[in-house]
């Protein structure tokens, strides 16, 4: 960013279209991090003053002068632009799996009711001449309470007058790293099964903290429970067959077989070298297997999170079809936000500009029939 060369843009294209030119090309990459700089935007702008006081009782020639004085519109937009750019950048490359195990839905509210039915569906005989019934709908609901999580970036006359760029992009990128994490905490202590009290809790049917994960796991919907907690070792696919034996024994509420096809096996990074032997293998890993055995679980996805490792154990390890189990409901994605001008920090703290980075959603279980856990201690 020659500060000349923005000087002389600034003067051919006026204040509202330099924004949009330069935002744009934000956007486009050709101008970011590495060759972007506070101070040469601020003089390529006119230098706009960092005194209220001064801008209050300086005379200008007319009321469009004063407004644009007090705004400096191009450089706070500008400057949010690179912000926010820096910011997403940071939070997309941080990675994660947790999103792809999940089924995203909007929300707009503060606790979500996530609601389903209770279907008495089941086909029935009608003798010759009799009428069709037709079935019953309870209606049943689960709860996921949304929060909302940011940090604020600051940018003070030091940073501007010195050129300290490098220290707001740092700040910046760190913050979309740990917006990526908390979101990646949000989803895995549902997952996991790390909470269950409180309204925080993986499971909420009917509103009331249950735990997920239990050899006599409870459904309120129906009378019955079922086993989809195991302590299997993960060794070869012997054990994906015993977390596959559970899912065989699984009904609905209505008492009926279901059918589920475990696509995810999850892992801690401690298990990931073994867990991709046996998804990836072309033939049965267990020793006792004949030559040219195939292996039924070719091809099934593996995801591992050093959550798994650190919140429930290294050796723990889950298979599932995560997505029918958890919802993660989104109230406002990951978003940058400039604050107005006037704020008491300007005066208080020599702060020019403040920008907030903040998401808000929150994650939970809709069922506890489509995962299994094991503790790996068998």
């Amino acid at each position: 960013m020659d500060v000349n060369k923005l000087s002389k843009l600034y003067e051919s294209d006026g204040k509202t279209q330099f924004t949009k030119r330069i935002c744009g090309l934000i956007n486009e990459g050709k101008i970011n991090e590495n060759n972007f700089s506070l101070k040469n935007l601020w003089e390529a702008v006119g230098r706009p003053s960092f005194s209220r006081e001064k801008i209050i009782t300086e005379s200008y020639g007319s009321d469009e002068e004063v407004t644009e004085a007090l705004s400096s519109t191009a450089f706070p937009k500008i400057t949010g632009a690179l912000i926010n750019k820096v910011i997403q950048k940071a939070y997309d490359l941080e990675g994660g799996v947790g999103m792809s195990l999940v089924n995203k839905i909007p929300s707009s509210q503060r606790e979500e009711t996530i609601v389903g039915y209770t279907d008495d569906m089941n086909m029935k005989e009608i003798p010759e001449g009799m009428e069709y019934s037709e079935g019953s709908i309870g209606e049943k609901y689960h709860k996921i309470k949304n929060r909302k999580f940011g940090r604020i970036i600051a940018l003070t006359e030091e940073m501007i007058k010195f050129d300290q760029t490098g220290q707001m992009i740092m700040r910046a990128k760190r913050i979309g790293e740990m917006a990526r994490y908390k979101q990646e905490e949000i989803i895995f202590d549902a997952i996991l099964g790390n909470v269950n009290t409180g309204e925080y809790a993986a499971w909420r049917p009917n509103g009331t903290a249950t735990t997920l994960y239990s050899n006599t796991s409870t459904d309120p919907f129906t009378t019955a429970t079922l086993d989809n907690l195991i302590v299997d070792t993960l060794t070869d696919q012997t054990d994906l067959t015993a977390a596959m034996a559970q899912f065989a024994t699984f009904t609905d509420e209505n008492g009926n077989y279901m059918k589920v096809r475990p696509k995810v096996l999850l892992v801690g990074l401690s298990l990931l070298a073994i867990a991709n032997e046996i998804v990836n293998s072309g033939q049965s890993t267990t020793l006792t297997a004949p030559s040219g055995n195939k292996n039924i679980y070719t091809g099934m996805q593996v995801a591992d999170s050093t959550f798994v490792d650190n919140v429930k154990g290294a050796s723990y390890w889950y298979l599932g079809d995560f997505k029918k189990q958890f919802i993660y409901t989104e109230v406002f994605p990951l978003q940058t936000l400039q604050a107005k001008a006037g704020n008491s920090d300007e005066f208080k703290r020599d702060t020019i500009f403040q920008y907030k980075a903040r998401f808000m959603g929150g994650c939970g279980a809709v069922t506890n029939r489509y995962a299994v856990q094991s503790t790996g201690a068998g």
